[in-house]
């Protein structure tokens, strides 16, 4: 991944990722885990050793695809 900004907008949580391709539920996942940080039930340091084990039964939950939508894609 090569960009990823969380913003908020009023009452929704924007966020944005940018890469040259993604595996097949990455974002969900990457939502999943940010929540955990959001929700006070992991720290930085939580999702930081999450990323270093490798394995994704170390991140957070798979977030439901409600809410998330393909806003653009582009190509060179």
């Amino acid at each position: 991944m090569e960009h990823l900004t969380v913003t908020q907008h009023g009452d929704e949580i924007w966020i944005e990722a940018k890469a040259r391709s993604f595996l097949h539920k990455q974002i969900r996942i990457t939502v999943g885990t940010l929540l955990r940080v959001a929700e006070g039930a992991w720290t930085p340091d939580d999702v930081s050793q999450a990323l270093e084990a490798k394995n994704r039964i170390a991140a957070g939950q798979t977030a439901p695809s409600e809410g998330l939508c393909l806003m653009d894609v582009g190509y060179p």
